[in-house]
């Protein structure tokens, strides 16, 4: 099962890049593949930096967690790696996809509250525990930056 969060950009000089590129008679799947390697980049070196799209730090690993975390204990979403792991994009024709197949990425980007989502089958709350939200998906200044370069030189061509 696959989760689809859509978070939509919504940014006047991107937009009329793209349209640009339409108007030119130029399929966008090109270029939504080079922006869709470079979002791989900056999104894996945020997991690294621990901080989210406008350069904000993540929230910190509760006590609890992290006394409980066996492996990676001073990394914020990394356990195992499966997360930043399992990011990647779809360029299609129309649209690029960015996003892990991972269900609890919803979770990490939006946040949950404990018992959002129920009980378990020993009528534990589902999550046990607030979990803040640690924004990994989004566009930040640095890649609106490359994503404008990108267009910049799919125009060119």
């Amino acid at each position: 099962m696959t989760v689809i969060i859509d978070i939509d950009i919504d940014d006047a000089d991107i937009k009329d890049r793209l349209r640009r590129l339409q108007k030119a008679g130029r399929s966008l799947r090109p270029a939504f593949q080079s922006i869709g390697e470079e979002l791989l980049i900056s999104t894996r070196a945020r997991f690294r930096a621990m901080q989210d799209p406008e350069g904000r730090p993540w929230k910190p690993l509760s006590p609890r967690y992290k006394a409980r975390k066996k492996k990676n204990k001073d990394r914020i979403l990394i356990l195992n790696g499966h997360l930043v792991g399992t990011l990647a994009y779809q360029a299609r024709a129309t649209e690029l996809l960015f996003g892990t197949p991972r269900i609890y990425g919803a979770v990490h980007q939006f946040g949950a509250r404990k018992g959002q989502f129920g009980k378990d089958k020993r009528g534990r709350p589902i999550p046990w525990g607030d979990i803040p939200a640690r924004a990994f998906l989004g566009i930040s200044k640095g890649d609106k930056a490359v994503i404008l370069s990108i267009l910049e030189r799919h125009l060119r061509r």
